[in-house]
């Protein structure tokens, strides 16, 4: 393997070599040359997880380095878009994330865009749900990546405060989840964040029913959705509290979380990483189930999010990309084993499920095996098909939401974004 030489060490060596050949002109300097590693550019968000992911899989490939430019999910996947749409193929990242939600709807608009993977990983060393994500008309485009297991993320000194126990948090309903807020308010601290843009929650509390925003030959199920009506319940109640920290953003979300404001998290267990990023909360976060709805089929158990690499066809160094994302995240249990050991990230590469690092325990939340438990509750998840317009459906949705939390009827707002949906996806 070739050894990773910088552009500056390069450039000192070959000044030296100048030097040498002034002061020593009958010397014959012989200098070992290595070929520089190739730059690969990554696109993608959250660099305390992805970021973090591609430095060890870049430590383990010296061939390449690489380039990773953060920009917010939102923005990403736009700019993602807008480069295709246009037909540019100068300047083109190698390496893209794109959110599992969204996979189908860029492999149905842009067939052509993105290099087959089929060659440079095996399909059958992922969990069939996410190679069926990342492939479109039998082709495998994706390089699977995390899991989204969805969990509540609680703040354990602060419960205490108010005399909520470890075992009080384990088999929750909603309303006693939200009766925790006027308590945790009474001592200084909010429940959770809130941003009347985002409906990611909906996310979770859907599929943890076994429903989802279309049905299962991609239509719009609103109107006689009873579970989106109970989101829709719970998302005016945290509208109307005084309990929650509103936040417009990322950063804001983030930063309520690593400033102490709030109490408790709900995400996919990728929020692991940035909950970490505040080092001095080490020892007073625990993991719990999510709470339970009140509609029929409902349990504790949910996924939000995840994601897949993609390598654009068109892009400089298209070959060399899919080999580096074949030996890592398609190839290395060590990989694996270095990020669920240091920030609890799982993947979705199942020879990885029976390495160490799945049963060590985690300083960082109170010594629980949140690795383990993560594995074992992703058996648990609800089925839903997620089908090829998940995005369309949310946005939708976000554009009535403002209505509903005005007062709107909720029947005639849904219907309206029935409408709205129909008409995008024609």
């Amino acid at each position: 393997m070739r050894k990773k030489v910088s552009r500056v060490a390069i450039s000192m060596c070959a000044a030296a070599s100048m030097v040498l050949s002034v002061v020593a002109p009958a010397m014959t300097v012989v200098a070992e040359t290595t070929d520089e590693p190739v730059e690969l550019t990554v696109w993608s968000w959250d660099k305390t997880m992805n970021g973090t992911t591609f430095e060890v899989a870049d430590s383990l490939d010296d061939d390449v380095t690489v380039n990773f430019v953060e920009m917010s999910k939102a923005d990403c996947l736009q700019k993602i878009h807008t480069v295709l749409a246009s037909g540019v193929t100068d300047d083109l990242p190698d390496i893209v994330s794109i959110s599992d939600l969204n996979a189908q709807g860029y492999l149905m608009s842009y067939p052509d865009a993105f290099l087959p993977m089929d060659d440079y990983i095996n399909y059958d060393d992922f969990a069939s749900y996410k190679k069926d994500m990342v492939s479109y008309d039998g082709v495998g485009y994706g390089v699977p990546y995390d899991t989204g297991v969805a969990a509540l993320f609680y703040r354990t000194d602060y419960m205490e405060e108010i005399g909520v126990t470890d075992e009080d948090m384990q088999d929750l309903t909603w309303d006693e989840y939200l009766a925790l807020g006027e308590k945790l308010k009474e001592k200084g601290h909010m429940l959770q964040t809130y941003n009347p843009n985002d409906i990611a929650e909906f996310q979770i509390m859907l599929q943890s029913t076994g429903k989802w925003f279309t049905d299962n030959d991609g239509n719009a199920d609103f109107v006689n959705n009873d579970a989106l009506k109970e989101c829709y319940d719970v998302f005016k109640k945290l509208n109307e509290s005084d309990f929650c920290q509103v936040v417009s953003d990322w950063t804001g979300f983030a930063g309520a979380i690593n400033n102490g404001d709030v109490a408790c998290v709900m995400r996919g267990s990728w929020i692991t990483s940035t909950i970490m990023a505040g080092e001095d909360q080490s020892g007073k976060w625990k993991m719990a189930p999510i709470p339970k709805m009140s509609t029929e089929g409902a349990t504790h158990y949910s996924n939000q999010g995840g994601s897949s690499w993609f390598v654009l066809k068109n892009s400089k160094n298209a070959e060399a990309a899919a080999k580096f994302l074949g030996k890592t995240f398609g190839g290395s249990v060590e990989m694996y084993d270095s990020l669920m050991k240091s920030n609890n990230i799982i993947g979705t590469y199942l020879p990885a499920s029976d390495c160490e690092a799945v049963e060590a325990a985690s300083d960082f939340f109170s010594g629980q095996q949140i690795n383990k438990t993560l594995v074992e509750w992703e058996a648990l998840i609800p089925s839903v098909n997620t089908g090829a317009f998940s995005a369309e459906a949310q946005s939708a949705l976000l554009a009535v939401t403002p209505n509903i939390l005005n007062g709107s009827d909720l029947d005639t707002e849904l219907a309206a974004a029935e409408e709205q949906f129909n008409q995008t996806i024609q």
